[in-house]
């Protein structure tokens, strides 16, 4: 029954943070609230709900989630949950996480473990070689501009 009770919990979680992520209007009151209940969800013992919520924990780039994703990273037991941290902590591409993710690579008892936190730092040292950056789109709406008679406010995002 307990089982039972904490697979029904694991997948409300992940109904409720996809379909609150889907719907484009998140306010930071609910955004907050997402992240307080996944970083509760990655404190329980049940190993599905760790992983589905480390996972979104990765997918929001919570800064407040760098801390016990470190500690999964460094003493979960599986290697799911070790690969799962480091993803996350890929995502959100902290310095202390990516340090961690580097001590990975060297010291984790599993081959599979080092073989995937070599990829993800790997394409964090490409993505800082190459400068990728993500930039936000500029809104020029409100600028009076033009250029051979086509005004730019056509070309903003609305």
């Amino acid at each position: 029954m307990k089982y039972i009770r904490h697979c029904l919990t694991l997948v409300l979680a992940v109904v409720f943070t996809v379909s609150t992520f889907a719907g484009n209007d998140i306010t930071e009151k609910k955004y907050k609230q997402i992240e307080d209940n996944l970083l509760k969800g990655i404190q329980t013992e049940n190993l599905g709900l760790q992983i589905s919520c480390a996972y979104f924990l990765g997918e929001m780039k919570s800064e407040r989630a760098i801390i016990p994703l470190l500690r999964m990273l460094k003493s979960g037991e599986t290697e799911e949950e070790r690969i799962i941290a480091a993803l996350s902590l890929s995502k959100i591409n902290s310095e202390r996480g990516m340090f961690a993710i580097k001590q990975k690579i060297k010291f984790d008892d599993s081959e599979r473990v080092q073989r995937l936190c070599e990829l993800f730092y790997s394409k964090h040292i490409e993505n800082q070689l190459n400068g990728n950056v993500i930039v936000e789109p500029v809104r020029t709406v409100n600028l009076d501009m033009e250029y051979n008679g086509i005004k730019l406010e056509q070309f903003a995002r609305k």
